[in-house]
């Protein structure tokens, strides 16, 4: 069996998680807060940087994802994925080397099962959302001459970003991706990030009311899905309320 996550376990599990699945989500959850505990002993924190000095890469296949999440997405989540990539750079640790144009377009799309348009029935043999944006991501990044390979990075980072952890071995896309979205939905890591680059990026992209858009949206998918990964970490790890409890956000 694939791993959790992966698109090769959308495929063999349609997104519905098993036992196993729910003890290792259990489990990174219990880990990834002692590591935040730790960090906020030492009083880690990242160097200031200039918000203004973040230039997502402007390429046709970053325009066209760009074009499609606007086309697809109401204003506050099309902001949450333009905030998703400032944090996703705030946050990279720059260890390791990374396809910038790949990550832009797995932010622009990570969501992109949350809308209207490419939204799962409650019928649907698939149970994740992250399939939709996953799907769309590789035929577009293919159409644009994307060997198989840099596409799959942009579609595994979309459907591994629901993940409480990311693996090394998937790379630092799928880590950017997973930071970046979890940092502007919760907070996650943001004890990391200089309170004048928080506010810089908010300014740049309002948040438009997302605490309460995105509870809503999640409340709709854990009751059409209850099998995902969502509906785990809604209903059994806390996320809605570490969406609603985010201080560094007031909306």
């Amino acid at each position: 069996m694939s791993e959790c996550g992966t698109r090769a376990w959308l495929g063999q599990r349609h997104g519905r998680m098993t036992w196993r699945d729910r003890l290792g989500f259990l489990l990174q959850g219990v880990q990834a807060r002692a590591a935040t505990r730790r960090e906020l002993q030492r009083g880690i924190t990242f160097a200031h940087q200039n918000v203004d000095d973040i230039i997502p890469p402007d390429t046709p296949v970053t325009r066209a994802a760009l074009a499609l999440c606007e086309a697809a997405g109401p204003p506050w989540l099309v902001n949450h994925c333009l905030r998703a990539y400032l944090w996703a750079r705030l946050l990279d640790k720059r260890t390791r080397s990374f396809d910038d144009e790949a990550t832009y377009v797995a932010l622009l799309l990570h969501d992109l099962g949350l809308t209207a348009q490419y939204r799962l029935s409650a019928e649907s043999t698939q149970q994740c959302f992250t399939a939709a944006g996953a799907d769309v991501a590789f035929a577009l990044a293919t159409q644009h001459g994307w060997p198989d390979r840099r596409a799959a990075l942009a579609a595994e980072a979309i459907a591994l970003h629901l993940n409480v952890t990311i693996a090394d071995r998937h790379g630092p896309e799928a880590w950017l991706v997973r930071a970046g979205s979890g940092a502007d939905i919760a907070g996650l890591g943001l004890h990391r990030v200089h309170s004048q680059d928080v506010e810089a990026v908010v300014h740049r992209h309002p948040r438009l009311g997302i605490k309460q858009e995105m509870t809503a949206v999640l409340a709709t998918e854990c009751h059409a899905h209850p099998g995902s990964r969502i509906a785990f970490l809604v209903q059994r790890l806390g996320f809605n309320a570490l969406v609603r409890n985010a201080r560094m956000f007031s909306e």
